[in-house]
């Protein structure tokens, strides 16, 4: 008994702390010992997924994609979008069919429908490095699916 009198004045708990304590420490010895029953008697049924033919099908597009223009098979492309054989005219483009090109997003989609529609329709494919966002890497990468009627 002196022990834990010793033990109480030298955390010198309130009295709610210390049910708050006890709770604290039964749910803990619960959780505990619910998880030594189900881990010793309870014996649930292993799920073993087979996710190869999802693996296979990844690594598949994964090759398509990645695939320079002339490599791919005309049922590739058609699989990969047309966005990937069909140049976008700048000047009429929608802001889905920019979205549709590689490093555009819908930030850039939104600065390139402003800057047309404040300055007009494009004359150069030069004038899109003016755009924020678009350095001479994405343009070079642009290049081939856009086009200025």
């Amino acid at each position: 008994m002196k022990l834990l009198k010793r033990v109480q004045e030298f955390a010198a708990f309130t009295k709610n702390e210390q049910k708050v304590f006890l709770f604290l420490s039964v749910v803990f010895l619960a959780g505990v010992s619910i998880k030594a029953y189900k881990a010793y008697f309870v014996q649930e049924p292993v799920h073993q997924f087979d996710y190869s033919a999802s693996d296979k099908d990844f690594e598949e597009r994964s090759k398509r994609l990645t695939a320079l223009p002339s490599e791919r098979k005309s049922t590739d492309t058609q699989s990969i979008g047309q966005a990937a054989h069909k140049k976008i005219d700048l000047n009429t483009a929608t802001k889905n069919d920019l979205v549709a090109l590689p490093g555009i997003g819908e930030g850039i989609a939104d600065e390139i429908l402003l800057y047309r529609n404040e300055r007009g329709a494009f004359t150069s494919l030069g004038q899109l490095r003016k755009i924020k966002g678009i350095g001479a890497k994405k343009f070079e990468k642009l290049r081939a699916y856009i086009e200025i009627k």
